[in-house]
C-alpha cells in the first residue's frame, strides 16, 4: 500500500468516528472479556492503584474496568475523538471517584504521517502498564503499527507492561460478508461500515499470526513478550492478545 491510499483511509476512519460517536459508543459500554485475562497475567503484587496509558482510550471503558475491579486508576487517555472520550467521563467518575484520568487530544495517525516522535506527542509518564485495543487494525502501514509498539514501551517503567490487541475479524463469517476489500492495499485490508449505513466506512485490518510476530520480533531487546492468547467475540478468539514486558 501506498502512502497516498493509507492516509485516505486513514481520513476515512477519522470521519467515521466523528459521525457515527453516539451510536458506537453505545455498543462499547462492556469489557472484553480478554481484559479479565490480561490483569491475570500481570503481577501487580496485590496493589490497588495503578498508573495507565491508553492509546485510542474511547469512551474510557478500559479503565472503568479497572476501577471495576477496584483498582485507584491514574490514566493518561489518548484519542483523537472527543466526543467519545467525554461520553465515558461521568461513568468512570461513578465507578470509581478516586479514578483520575488526564485526556491528550492527539490524532495518532496524523502524527505518524507527519513522522513526529510518537513518544514525545504522547506527554504521558513511564506508567505500569500502557495499552491500545481496537486501535491497530485502524494503522494502515506495517511500519506506523511497530512505532506505535515502540511508543507504548517507551511509557513503560522497567518490570512494567504493555498490551495490544490484534483484531482477526476473518474469523466471523458475519463480518467476512460485510467487509470491502481494499483496492490497492494489502492482504487483510478491508473497509467496513457500520449498522446498515452506506455513507460511512472505516478501514480494518485483519492480522494474521505471521503479522503479529513480525512486530513482536521486531521490538528492542529490553521487552519480552509474556503472554499471547485469543479472546472476544462469540467465537471466544476475535481478538488476539499480545502482553509485554518491559525488562
Amino acid at each position: 500500500m501506498d502512502l497516498t491510499l493509507a492516509q485516505h483511509l486513514s481520513q476515512l476512519t477519522s470521519t467515521f468516528y466523528r459521525e457515527v460517536s453516539p451510536s458506537f459508543s453505545a455498543t462499547r459500554e462492556s469489557a472484553w472479556p480478554g481484559w479479565l485475562r490480561m490483569v491475570d497475567e500481570l503481577d501487580l503484587g496485590g496493589r490497588t492503584d495503578l498508573e495507565v496509558l491508553d492509546i485510542a482510550c474511547g469512551n474510557l471503558r478500559f479503565e472503568r474496568f479497572l476501577a471495576q475491579q477496584g483498582l485507584d486508576v491514574r490514566a493518561w487517555a489518548v484519542d483523537s475523538c472527543d466526543d467519545l472520550v467525554a461520553r465515558g467521563e461521568r461513568p468512570l467518575r461513578a465507578t470509581n471517584p478516586n479514578a483520575r484520568v488526564t485526556y491528550r487530544h492527539l490524532d495518532v495517525m496524523e502524527a505518524l504521517y507527519e513522522g513526529c516522535d510518537l513518544g514525545g506527542c504522547l506527554d504521558a509518564p513511564a506508567c505500569d502498564l500502557a495499552v491500545c485495543f481496537g486501535f491497530m487494525h485502524h494503522v494502515p502501514l506495517p511500519e506506523h503499527r511497530r512505532r506505535v509498539l515502540e511508543a507504548l514501551l517507551a511509557h513503560v517503567r522497567p518490570g512494567g507492561f504493555a498490551a495490544v490487541s490484534y483484531w482477526q475479524f476473518l474469523r466471523d463469517a458475519r463480518l467476512c460478508e460485510k467487509a470491502v476489500p481494499v483496492e490497492g492495499g494489502n492482504e487483510g485490508d478491508y473497509l467496513l461500515g457500520w449498522q446498515g449505513r452506506t455513507d460511512v466506512a472505516r478501514y480494518c485490518h485483519s492480522f494474521a499470526e505471521h503479522e503479529i510476530d513480525g512486530l513482536v520480533e521486531a521490538l528492542p531487546s529490553a521487552a519480552r513478550e509474556v503472554v499471547r492468547f485469543s479472546a472476544d467475540g462469540k467465537s471466544g478468539s476475535l481478538n488476539r492478545y499480545v502482553v509485554l514486558q518491559r525488562l
